[in-house]
Formats: C-alpha cells, sequence, structure tokens
C-alpha cells in the first residue's frame, strides 16, 4: 500500500448527508488511523456543491470512489442503512477491482453473517480503532494474515471465520486517541441548525466524553459495542476537543452524545464547568435515577439548556420486567421536577406498543408525560433491533432486507412485531404524536428564552429561515 491518503477511504452513507448529527464514530476512526501512521480520506457530502437528492448520492459517491482508486473502503452501518450500505459496497467494488472493503457499526455487530452473505468478506465486530489498525496494517505489509486480528469477522470463500472478541480501548487509550477528524468533513454539518440545541438556531458540534453503558435496558445494544464498564476521557482531551469545535467552526452549541453522561456524576460536574468557562449552551441525555439537586444546580450556572430523558414508560412493570430500566415513576416524577425546578428544558423519550403492554400499561404512561409536563414528548413505538434482549422478546425473525423498513413511527413491519395488547399501535403512536406536537413546537422554538437568545445574535435572517424550515418540515410529518 503507499502512503497516498486516497488509499484508504471513510464513506459517510449518502442518507446521512446535510445531517446536523455527523458520524462521530467514523471520525474517531479517521483520526485514529492518522495517529497511527494511515492516511485516509473520508467521502461525505462535500464531493458536490449542491445539494444533491437521495438518488444522485450513490452514482456521486461511486464515480467518486472510481477516480480515487483506493485499496481499503470502510463502511458503517445501523439497521436502517443496510440496504443502502451492501448496494453501495457492490457497486464500489465493481467499479474498482482488487479492493478491500470492510464494515463496522451497530448492526454489523449484532448480524455479522447478514453483511458477510450480502457481499463484505470482512467485519469488524465492536469498538473498532484497533481492529481496524491491525487489518490496515495486514493490507500495507500484503501478509493477509485475518486469523490474528481480533475483533474481526472474515470471509474465505464459504468459510466464515470469527476471530476472538477485541479488548475495549481503556481510559488512558481512550484519552491518548487524537480529536475526532472535523477537517475532512462537509463543513455544512457545523451550519446553522435546530436540532444541536432543539429550538435554538445555531451553530452546533457534537461532544463524546465517555463510552459504556452499565446497564441492561432489553432494547438497546449500545453494551455489546461498547462494553459495560463506563470509561471517561481525560478533562484535558476533552477541553482541546471543545477549543477545536468552537475555534475552527464557531460552533455556539454542543449536544453531549454520551448514553450515560450523568452516571459519573463527577466527572459530569468537571465537564459542565469546563463548558462554562468556553462560553457556549449545552445539552444532554440523562437516565430519570442519574441526577440530582446538586448536579442540576451546576448544570444550569454551566450553560445546560436541555436534558433528554429515557423516560419509556410509566408502568412499574413495564420498566421493571419488560425493559429492564430499572427505574420507577417516583424517579421520573422526581427528575422532571428538579431539572424544571432549575429552569433547564425536559425532554421525555417515550415508547409505546412493548411486548405484553396492556391497556392499562399505556394509561399510564399516558397519565404520567401529563404529569411532568415534558417541554418535548417524543413518542416511539418499540422497534425490536436485531441483537437486543427486545427482539428476542418478540420472537420473530426480521430478514435484512426488512432492516430498512424498521421504524419508530411506524412501517410495514409495525403490525408482525407488535406483541402490545395495543392492536391499532400506528394510530395511538399518531395521535400521542399529534397532541405533544404542538406544545413541543411551542416550548422549544417559541419561548421567550428561545426568541430572547435569537433576537440577541447576528445573522439573524439566516437563523430564522432555519426555524422556518424546520416548521414546515415538522408539520408535514
Amino acid at each position: 500500500m503507499t502512503t497516498r491518503p486516497e488509499n484508504i477511504v471513510f464513506i459517510i452513507n449518502p442518507s446521512n448527508w446535510y445531517e446536523s448529527m455527523y458520524p462521530t464514530g467514523i471520525l474517531c476512526l479517521s483520526s485514529y488511523l492518522e495517529q497511527k501512521g494511515y492516511s485516509n480520506v473520508i467521502v461525505d457530502s462535500k464531493i458536490s456543491s449542491s445539494r444533491l437528492p437521495p438518488s444522485e448520492r450513490m452514482q456521486r459517491i461511486v464515480d467518486h470512489i472510481s477516480n480515487l482508486k483506493p485499496e481499503v473502503v470502510c463502511f458503517s452501518s445501523s439497521h436502517r442503512e443496510f440496504g443502502e450500505v451492501t448496494q453501495l459496497n457492490a457497486s464500489i467494488k465493481k467499479a474498482v477491482e482488487g479492493l478491500f472493503t470492510i464494515v463496522g457499526g451497530a448492526q454489523p455487530t449484532y448480524r455479522y453473517q447478514d453483511f458477510l452473505s450480502s457481499g463484505f468478506d470482512y467485519v469488524a465486530i465492536g469498538e473498532g480503532e484497533k481492529t481496524l489498525v491491525e487489518f490496515v496494517r495486514e493490507i500495507a505489509q500484503q501478509t493477509f494474515q485475518w486469523a490474528g486480528i481480533d475483533g474481526l469477522v472474515w470471509r474465505q470463500g464459504d468459510v466464515i471465520t470469527k476471530n476472538k472478541a477485541r479488548q475495549l480501548l481503556n481510559e488512558e487509550e481512550l484519552s491518548n486517541a487524537p480529536l475526532p477528524a472535523y477537517q475532512k468533513i462537509d463543513p455544512r454539518y457545523f451550519d446553522y441548525n435546530v436540532k444541536t440545541i432543539r429550538g435554538l438556531p445555531l451553530r452546533g458540534g457534537l461532544l463524546l466524553t465517555t463510552r459504556g453503558c452499565p446497564f441492561q435496558c432489553t432494547f438497546c445494544g449500545c453494551n455489546l459495542i461498547f462494553g459495560r464498564k463506563l470509561r471517561s476521557r481525560h478533562i484535558d482531551r476533552v477541553e482541546a476537543d471543545i477549543d477545536c469545535l468552537c475555534s475552527q467552526y464557531r460552533v455556539e452549541g454542543i449536544w453531549i452524545v454520551d448514553d450515560t453522561f450523568t452516571v459519573n456524576k463527577v466527572h459530569a460536574i468537571n465537564i459542565a464547568r469546563l463548558l462554562k468557562t468556553k462560553g457556549v449552551l449545552w445539552g444532554c441525555q440523562s437516565r430519570v435515577d442519574a441526577v440530582n439537586d446538586k448536579l442540576l444546580k451546576v448544570f444550569k450556572e454551566c450553560g445546560c439548556v436541555q436534558i433528554d430523558y429515557g423516560v419509556e414508560s410509566g408502568s412499574p412493570r413495564i420498566l421493571t420486567e419488560v425493559i429492564k430500566k430499572g427505574t420507577s415513576p417516583d424517579q421520573i416524577r422526581n427528575a422532571f421536577e428538579l431539572t424544571k425546578k432549575h429552569g433547564i428544558r425536559t425532554l421525555a423519550n417515550i415508547m409505546i406498543g412493548l411486548p405484553t403492554e396492556t391497556l392499562g400499561d399505556l394509561g399510564q404512561t399516558q397519565k404520567i408525560v401529563a404529569e411532568i409536563q415534558p417541554d418535548v414528548t417524543v413518542v416511539a413505538i418499540a422497534t425490536p433491533l436485531p441483537g437486543t434482549e427486545l427482539y428476542g422478546m418478540v420472537g420473530e425473525d426480521i430478514s435484512p432486507s426488512q432492516y430498512a423498513s424498521l421504524d419508530w413511527n411506524g412501517s410495514e413491519m409495525t403490525a408482525r412485531l407488535n406483541k402490545s395488547e395495543i392492536k391499532n399501535v400506528v394510530s395511538v403512536h399518531h395521535a400521542m404524536k399529534k397532541r405533544y406536537l404542538l406544545r413541543s413546537v411551542l416550548n422549544v422554538l417559541l419561548n421567550g428564552a428561545s426568541l430572547g437568545w435569537l433576537l440577541s445574535k447576528g445573522d439573524k435572517w439566516r437563523r430564522m429561515k432555519t426555524v422556518g424550515a424546520f416548521l414546515v418540515d415538522e408539520m408535514r410529518k
């Protein structure tokens, strides 16, 4: 392998172009390879100066890869991206002979067999940094000894070999990893949007401060990738990350993407105080049992404007026996009461249509939403992702071709996967979403604090256009 950067390519899937939430995983992998001496490029929407419709993005990627003529192309895939990833992989391998392609991410970790039977020869399982470096090294040295690479699943003819699991990066390794490769992605990811910090039309950035989740929610597979042990980046590395986002990309707001940011309260408070010194607004997600009065007081003082809570259900039985959340309605009420006390906006994520959920359980969920009065309420239909415990509870086999149709808003698969007593779950979901939509929009976009913040900033016309476009999009849904 020569040293030109174009020899190793990461692809941001075309369905993710023009989103405010850029894929931090790909950016981390790209910079990690650079640190180990393997230059690379990221192919995304920057290959076109104009905004391409979905139908044209795939071909533009294939044409671009054909011109680059790389030796390695790296993909990432969720369940919804399976179809486009496998199709793109086939087209690229047809266009460039002798190419090595590898896929990682959530769905390949859960169901690697599906990718190996759909055109891929190599799958990275779990946390991918070290696995990918060793994979690229074998190609660079032309030794091709795949059996010694932990975390790799590979196919040779009809034989599939799954190597032993990769040991996760420890906290020192995680902290010594370079900053995400922000400079390689389309600058349009950092344009004004109202989704990074809901309702505020600002330049936003994403920040990862921890990996791992010690909990066992049946609908989530996070710990299958990042493990159950919570690992934190050193504060100086987090500060360097924030400084980069603020100075080079002029971000005004930061969303902390950690799954369990508030579990380690000392770490969370340290990050909050750091963010205060940078003068940015920020938000995060949390469990309802992972906040207290002291923590929320510090968060408010340090610029936190919103916390997303995984409420999920108001039924103690569902919380304990079905999704194994380990939380209670009293903890939900307490978290929302304390958060509102400190003037931080609240978002409640709700799930309906869970296995064995009764109409009584649904009533308890609706009741608790009425009690806690979230500023934003997001309602989703329970979706059993392959690889999660919830998938096993449903007891239905979902084929690779059906992955993309799995949708939290309902799809052709919903009736088949619905194992609750709520037989008209799509209609119920639609009614609940409609009921909460206006209140949510008014709370995040048209409240006094948001309008006051907007009026205090420059470039008002562009910011207002961003708000208008968001409103139109939401009303169409």
